[in-house]
């Protein structure tokens, strides 16, 4: 039996870790000991342990090498500002209508995955974004720029908005299934109830076999085969995109 069994809040649309009152989610059995929150004050140090890993940095970009602790604060304090407007706003809107189905919001507040433990401690393995499209198989920069600017001013909610996931896994933990398990959770748990989303593109190296497949077996079909500059080097990048009816 794993610790943070929690309490659902029905307003946020996760559970709640009673001793924390931090909100998560827990993906299905078999990996019901994997658990996705929002940012944690010290998570800086698993954000440098991570990007730090040139194993993972190498497939990502624009993750900087080297990934310093001053590029993992920085990271830190965005999300963690994003992830507590993003659950104040939630909890506001309950307030103001309690009796009314759950509102859209405009992002994702959950994006740290960890292990926990038997007594009840966790470990961060892992981390998850979900953000307003990325253009890069626009390769104008002028219309990239415009296309980018028109999703930018959608409203929440709008089902047209073009959402763009990223994510990264401890290598340790690889080939279990995990990250397959947790995409899935975050987009019929969160993207799609409580934001309606229904358009996520993502862009991989085309040498991330581990990537593309996770992707595929939650519905993501290629669309294209790009040929980006990256790191001074020309790099062959999978557009990938997941639609509602692919699901």
């Amino acid at each position: 039996m794993f610790g943070q069994t929690g309490s659902e809040d029905f307003a946020l649309g996760l559970q709640i870790n009673p001793l924390t009152d931090e909100p998560f989610l827990r993906l299905a059995s078999p990996h019901e000991n994997i658990i996705i929150t929002p940012p944690r004050v010290g998570d800086d140090e698993h954000l440098l342990t991570l990007f730090s890993d040139i194993r993972i940095a190498a497939w990502l970009y624009p993750i900087p090498i080297p990934f310093t602790l001053a590029h993992a604060r920085a990271m830190l304090r965005e999300a963690k500002n994003e992830a507590d407007a993003l659950l104040n706003e939630i909890r506001h809107l309950n307030t103001e209508h309690p009796d009314s189905h759950p509102r859209f919001v405009g992002g994702c507040p959950i994006r740290c995955i960890r292990e926990v433990q038997n007594d009840g401690t966790d470990i961060f393995i892992g981390y998850i974004t979900v953000h307003r499209g990325i253009y890069a198989d626009v390769l104008d920069e002028t219309e990239c720029q415009i296309v980018t600017e028109e999703n930018s001013r959608k409203t929440v909610g709008d089902p047209s908005i073009r959402w763009s996931i990223r994510f990264v896994l401890l290598p340790s933990y690889h080939g279990q299934g995990i990250m397959t398990a947790v995409i899935s959770r975050v987009v019929h748990a969160w993207i799609v109830p409580r934001m309606n989303g229904q358009y996520i593109v993502a862009f991989t190296f085309a040498g991330n076999i581990g990537s593309e497949r996770v992707l595929q077996k939650n519905g993501s079909v290629r669309v294209a085969v790009l040929e980006k500059l990256v790191r001074g080097e020309k790099i062959k990048v999978n557009h990938m995109e997941w639609r509602t009816q692919n699901a």
